[in-house]
């Protein structure tokens, strides 16, 4: 990580994030690509190792398509319960890729259905850009329950709505205290 790290929201001092995830040479993602294939549609995502502007990255490829009926494909990151949330005031991820819009999604263990989350939108650059979310910002989907962030259970990137050929990398990821 030695170029200049761009910063997207509030200022947040090194010390107060904290990792859940941070890309390592030679150490498994626990990023899963999941696609619309799981209802129906014909879009394909992988995510794999790779390094991106010299860091260590997990990377999401792929294609959208709208036929049947989709548009969508993600990697997502499982949140285990040892994580203490509530007293966290946001979520940060660094992110790099070929300029393009996609959506941070959060779930809760109180969300039942697969197509509600609270999201946000990001600007993925072709540099790392570290975006410092406050849970304000999230946007509840589908879902009129209030985020209840002591219950986030998972984050993931989205590329959805439009077809367009997938490619954006996180090199870390986690929380922030105020």
């Amino acid at each position: 990580m030695s170029e200049a790290l761009e910063i997207r929201g509030p200022r947040v001092e090194e010390d107060r994030l904290i990792d859940v995830y941070r890309a390592q040479r030679d150490v498994p993602s626990p990023w899963v690509a999941i696609s619309d294939q799981v209802m129906g549609g014909v879009s394909n995502a992988r995510v794999r190792q790779c390094e991106r502007s010299d860091s260590e990255a997990t990377c999401l490829t792929g294609r959208t398509s709208l036929d049947n009926n989709g548009g969508f494909v993600q990697m997502k990151l499982d949140i285990g319960p040892a994580h203490s949330l509530a007293n966290f005031h946001g979520l940060f991820i660094e992110l790099c890729g070929p300029a393009h819009e996609y959506n941070l999604h959060i779930k809760t263990s109180e969300l039942s259905r697969p197509w509600q989350s609270y999201r946000h939108t990001l600007q993925v650059e072709p540099h790392w850009v570290r975006f410092n979310i406050p849970y304000a910002l999230l946007s509840p989907h589908r879902t009129d329950i209030e985020l209840n962030v002591s219950q986030i259970k998972s984050i993931a990137v989205v590329a959805i709505g439009e077809e367009f050929e997938v490619d954006v990398c996180v090199r870390r990821a986690g929380f922030y205290l105020g």
